[in-house]
């Protein structure tokens, strides 16, 4: 059984995605592989790196004190279990605490809602595969569209349309 776990000052990092290293324990509760986190960039391609890194070294479960909705879903569907910490909490705490069952994460609805995600119309396509943005959508060659679409099915309308405006109806009463 591998357990990682965010760490920043020796201390487990407050936001899982905002931590400095990624420390990865045995069942023996034993560091084996302390990592730099890729995720420190902070866009969309580092995070996706810090998930392939999760799962690359074998992880069963993740500590995590604050963890967003997106991230959280994306460890759940790849099958690792989360346990909800407290950076007030020694690491052996931490790491003894993962056995309680009454401290997993189960839902993606449990983690923190991304309001920079939200705010920037949501980067990563429908497929959950992440575009690698910096908060700008990646648009398909020959598509006047943000999200990707094959160029075979982009008509371009050049016909100008109006919205919004009334016409003026003239009433010789009124004037």
């Amino acid at each position: 059984m591998i357990i990682a776990m965010p760490i920043s000052r020796e201390r487990l990092a407050s936001h899982f995605t905002k931590a400095v290293q990624i420390g990865f324990y045995n069942e023996q509760f034993q560091l084996i592989k302390l990592v730099d986190s890729p995720a420190i960039e902070g866009d969309c391609s580092a995070k996706k790196a810090l998930l392939e890194l999760i799962i690359q070294q074998g992880t069963d479960i993740v500590i995590a004190q604050n963890i967003g909705e997106r991230m959280l879903g994306k460890l759940l569907d790849a099958g690792i279990r989360v346990s909800k910490g407290s950076a007030s909490q020694t690491v052996a705490t931490l790491l003894a605490q993962t056995a309680d069952l009454n401290l997993r994460l189960t839902d993606a609805s449990q983690g923190r809602a991304s309001l920079k995600h939200a705010a920037k119309g949501g980067c990563c396509h429908s497929t959950g595969d992440g575009c690698g943005c910096s908060g700008k959508a990646k648009a398909a060659s020959g598509s006047t569209r943000l999200i990707s679409t094959p160029a075979a099915q982009v008509t371009l309308d050049k016909s100008v349309h109006y919205a919004g405006f009334r016409p003026l109806t003239h009433k010789s009463s009124q004037c």
